[in-house]
C-alpha cells in the first residue's frame, strides 16, 4: 500500500484542466489498495467545486497549505486559526503593498477584497468582490488564510520574505504562482500530511508527495518527494523524482 499526496493547482490541474489521464490513474491507484489525497493551498469551498466539475476521486482532502484536514466524508478534522488581532494587523500592512487583492477564509468559506483597482487581477478574476462588507466580514470571521494576489513571482518573493520576517511569531508565509499564502505559525502541507496519516493510521513511510511549487517544498522534503517538468529548478532539486504528470507519478508507484 502507498499514499500519494497530490497538490492541486500546476500539479493535477494543469492548463486550468484535470485530465482523464490523471483521473483514470488515480482510480486505479485506489482500486489497488492505495490511497490518494489531494493537498492544497484552496479553500474547501474553492476545491469542491473542482472537485464535483471533474469528479475527482479522493481519500482524503487537505487544505489552506495544511492548516485543515477533511476525511474522505469531507467531514473537517481540525481547524487553525491565525491570531485575530495579528491577522487585522497584517491586513493592515499588505494593504500597503502592491497587491491587487486579498481573500480570507474561515476554514470553508473565502472572501475577496480589492486592493488596487487599477489592477488587473489575473489570480482572483473569477471570485465574487466582498470588498463592500470587508469591515463586516473581517470582524465576523476568524481567519485560517489570508492569500495575496500580484502581479509576478518577484512580488510575491519579496513579500512574503517580509512578511516572514516582520511575523515571524505568528505565521508562515509561502510563495506560490502569483501570490503568497499566509497560514498560522507551524502550518505546513507536510504538518497537515502527518496530521492526515494519524487520523487515519496511514504509516509516514508509505507517503509520496508530488507538487509544482515552493509552496509544496515541505512535503516534498518531509516525504518520498516528486515534482514535475515544468517545476522551477529550485523543487526540482528539492525532489526524488520528476515526472511528466501525475499520471506517470502512479504508473510508477504502482510497477
Amino acid at each position: 500500500m502507498k499514499v500519494l499526496a497530490s497538490d492541486y493547482d500546476g500539479t493535477l490541474r494543469i492548463d486550468h484542466n484535470v485530465s482523464k489521464e490523471n483521473l483514470d490513474a488515480i482510480i486505479k491507484f485506489q482500486e489497488a489498495g492505495n490511497i490518494f489525497g489531494i493537498v492544497t493551498g484552496r479553500s474547501m469551498e474553492s476545491l469542491l467545486d473542482e472537485i464535483h466539475k471533474y469528479k475527482i476521486p479522493y481519500d482524503f482532502i487537505i487544505t489552506n497549505n495544511g492548516g485543515v484536514l477533511f476525511n474522505k466524508q469531507l467531514e473537517k478534522l481540525s481547524t487553525q486559526y491565525i491570531n485575530k488581532e495579528k491577522a487585522l494587523e497584517i491586513i493592515s500592512y499588505i494593504k500597503q503593498t502592491n497587491c491587487i487583492s486579498y481573500v480570507v477564509n474561515d476554514g470553508y468559506h473565502r472572501y475577496k477584497v480589492i486592493n488596487n483597482v487599477n489592477a488587473i487581477d489575473h489570480k482572483y478574476a473569477n471570485i465574487k468582490d466582498c470588498s463592500g462588507q470587508e469591515h463586516e466580514i473581517l470582524n465576523n470571521i476568524e481567519i485560517a488564510q489570508i492569500v495575496l494576489s500580484l502581479e509576478d513571482d518577484v512580488s510575491a518573493h519579496q513579500i512574503a520574505y517580509a512578511l516572514n520576517t516582520k511575523y515571524h511569531d505568528v505565521i508562515e508565509a509561502y510563495v506560490n504562482t502569483k501570490c503568497v499564502d499566509i497560514v498560522p505559525k507551524g502550518i505546513s502541507k507536510a504538518k497537515g500530511i502527518k496530521e492526515i496519516c494519524a487520523y487515519l493510521s496511514l504509516p509516514l513511510e508509505y507517503v509520496y508527495a508530488i507538487g509544482d511549487s515552493y509552496n509544496d517544498i515541505t512535503m516534498i522534503e518531509a516525504f518520498h518527494g516528486c515534482t514535475l517538468d515544468h517545476a522551477n529548478e529550485d523543487i526540482k532539486m528539492k525532489a526524488d523524482y520528476i515526472f511528466g504528470s501525475v499520471a506517470s507519478c502512479i504508473a510508477y508507484l504502482m510497477k
